[in-house]
């Protein structure tokens, strides 16, 4: 597995990596990358992981873990700067 950096287009490649492993069986290195992308702040990732939770494929504390680093990295991605310019863009959609 490659490594992530913060650029944001990780967290989808991961994901998507792990839609492929998924779709080709592998159902262990699918949850691998869902992992990663969750930890990256990757919300339909997070998604992914409560229902391999719910099948018994995480321990409780593992999901936890996995929630924690998804709340890091989601707290990171916030800024007052970033929500005053996605407030502008909502605004300019409206013209």
């Amino acid at each position: 597995m490659g490594t992530c950096g913060y650029d944001g287009e990780c967290t989808g490649k991961e994901y998507n990596l792990g839609y492929l492993e998924r779709e080709a069986g592998n159902h262990h290195r699918a949850l691998k990358h869902r992992t990663l992308a969750a930890k990256a702040g990757h919300e339909n990732a997070v998604k992914a992981i409560k229902i391999g939770f719910t099948n018994g494929y995480f321990t409780k504390d593992e999901y936890a873990d996995i929630l924690r680093a998804y709340q890091k990295a989601q707290d990171e991605m916030k800024s007052d700067e970033r929500d005053k310019a996605a407030s502008e863009m909502q605004i300019a959609r409206l013209y």
